[in-house]
């Protein structure tokens, strides 16, 4: 059996340390590190040897550092690379993340929609009913969906919406100009349609489960059985 020498023994303790003292400041909702400087005084470690025990436990998803900000305890969140999620993300799962946040908001959007709201979004539809370019139509389609995000009275849900849609890759917009026939809209245009009037009818039940039938409709038409 190998023999542990002194040195890998002194970094476990040094690395034991430093998780009880990430640990405790845990424990103490506290969200950052203290400098590097303050640590190594606190701690009796060396900067040099503290900076290899700080990757050891961001590997372990105890931290994460952001350069130029600090040591942040916990797991890296994904807000911090909202811009270069657009890289990342496949259109499916930029889609199923609409499916799974939108008919929440939808019944939401039924108990508190105000008369003005459910107006803006039936003129959306007369105008999406009216238009034969697949672009203008894809504006307002996408104006329609945000005013029902907005009529759902959250603003921590609204940009929770916001970021799922503008997460979505740009080959997101290629899929939908390749599969959006004329027919397509217009049956798209009645599901709208559907939707709309159990909002205007304060029926959260219903509106929930429709736009879930619309949607599930699009990821059909986007992308077949997944």
């Amino acid at each position: 059996m190998k023999k542990t020498s002194r040195t890998d023994q002194q970094r476990d303790r040094d690395l034991a340390k430093l998780r009880d003292y990430v640990n405790q400041a845990r424990r103490d909702n506290k969200r950052r590190l203290p400098p590097e400087v303050s640590l190594v005084e606190e701690l009796g470690i060396s900067r040099a040897k503290l900076r290899g025990l700080m990757k050891t436990l961001e590997k372990e998803g105890l931290i994460w550092r952001h350069v130029g900000k600090g040591t942040f305890i916990g797991e890296r969140s994904l807000t911090t690379e909202l811009t270069s999620m657009p890289e990342v993300l496949t259109p499916p799962e930029a889609f199923e993340a609409r499916l799974v946040i939108e008919p929440q908001i939808a019944a939401l959007a039924a108990r508190r929609a105000t008369p003005a709201q459910i107006e803006e979004m039936k003129h959306c539809l007369s105008q999406m009913q009216e238009l034969d370019d697949f672009d203008q139509w894809a504006v307002w389609d996408e104006r329609l969906h945000r005013l029902v995000a907005k009529a759902a009275g959250n603003k921590l849900l609204l940009a929770v919406y916001d970021t799922v849609r503008e997460s979505a890759p740009s080959g997101m917009r290629n899929i939908i100009n390749r599969v959006f026939s004329s027919a397509t809209r217009k049956e798209s245009n009645l599901e709208h349609q559907r939707f709309i009037e159990a909002i205007a009818n304060h029926d959260p039940k219903s509106a929930e489960s429709l736009i879930r039938i619309h949607l599930q409709a699009v990821r059909q038409i986007m992308f077949g059985d997944l």
